[in-house]
């Protein structure tokens, strides 16, 4: 891990991504930096209540100045031994979205659904949600600051208020939230997910040694020797086939965006064989695993479904 001086390539990464904003809303999502809470839904004071559910979390432990609002789901036959699933929003931020989509699946398989809403006010660009805050114009930034560690310190929330006695969560994320996912696996490899699923990312942290950080594994924060563990972490790479619009404004068309593929669907591939070819150079094992869904396009809801049974197939 470099702790000192932060490297030119990561520099470069900043002004491209600060200037791409490229998984950034449109403009008409923008305008709303807080999703307004429905008022139908539990307010939490100590205890997760059935049915939905919100809070605000302050990460004591990380950006205390920066609160996450938390939309949760307790179907009744979820009890304190059942699993825990934390759903990572896409470009928008909106968190009681992505709840509503994930609560049949909830119902179905008797799991608490957490949905954190990394708000546009307080985290207002690539560098804050889907880059985990490791890094800025500074350098590397202390790791219990980084936004993928508020998932680790919103786990142990959960966990405190609704008893639960598992050790490990689950992880999705679709679009955005497949970028932050993905990310989050791969440099943070002591992550307590049991699996993790990113499903139609636009674009990817490559596993390439040789390609800069922000875009690959050249001087990034995880150290080389963690790479194996990386590597044999539960990780699927969910894509629809038919997720190949490269016109709806959120797909980004930079060149080292692009030298992944022309479509999310292809990007996905490549990054799959990758992560092959990492391994195989490496002479490790790869526990990662590429699942295509058929006849399904850049569909959070259609997506759900299918990443619901690879999600709970071990639990």
């Amino acid at each position: 891990m470099r702790t000192c001086i932060l490297p030119i390539a990561c520099l470069a990464v900043i002004l491209l991504l600060m200037v791409c904003g490229c998984t950034s809303p449109p403009a008409s999502q923008q305008a709303a930096l807080q999703t307004p809470v429905d008022r139908t839904d539990h307010l939490i004071t100590s205890s997760i209540p059935s049915g939905r559910g919100h809070y605000f979390f302050n990460d004591t432990l990380g950006n205390v100045d920066r609160p996450i609002l938390v939309y949760t789901y307790r179907p009744a036959s979820w009890n304190t031994s059942g699993p825990i699933l934390i759903v990572m929003p896409g470009a928008g931020r909106e968190g009681s979205g992505p709840r509503e989509t994930w609560i049949p699946s909830a119902e179905k398989y008797s799991a608490l659904v957490v949905v954190p809403e990394f708000s546009l006010q307080y985290y207002p660009d690539d560098l804050w949600y889907i880059n985990g805050n490791t890094f800025d114009m500074k350098g590397w930034k202390p790791k219990n600051n980084w936004t993928y560690m508020a998932i680790e310190h919103l786990f142990d929330d959960i966990s405190a208020k609704s008893g639960a006695t598992r050790n490990t969560y689950l992880l999705d994320g679709h679009s955005a939230g497949a970028q932050f996912v993905h990310r989050m696996v791969m440099v943070l490899p002591e992550a307590r997910y049991s699996r993790a699923v990113a499903a139609n990312a636009g674009m990817y942290l490559m596993p390439n040694l040789s390609i800069p950080f922000g875009f690959g594994l050249k001087d990034s924060p995880l150290p080389l020797a963690d790479i194996p563990r990386v590597l044999s972490r539960k990780l699927v790479i969910m894509s629809g086939d038919a997720d190949t619009n490269t016109d709806d404004g959120g797909l980004a068309k930079f060149p080292e965006a692009e030298a992944q593929g022309a479509t999310r669907f292809e990007r996905a591939k490549y990054f799959f064989a990758s992560a092959q070819a990492l391994a195989a150079g490496l002479n490790v094992p790869l526990n990662w695993e590429y699942h295509v869904v058929h006849g399904i396009g850049h569909d959070e809801a259609g997506m759900a479904g299918p990443s619901a049974e690879v999600l709970f197939s071990g639990t």
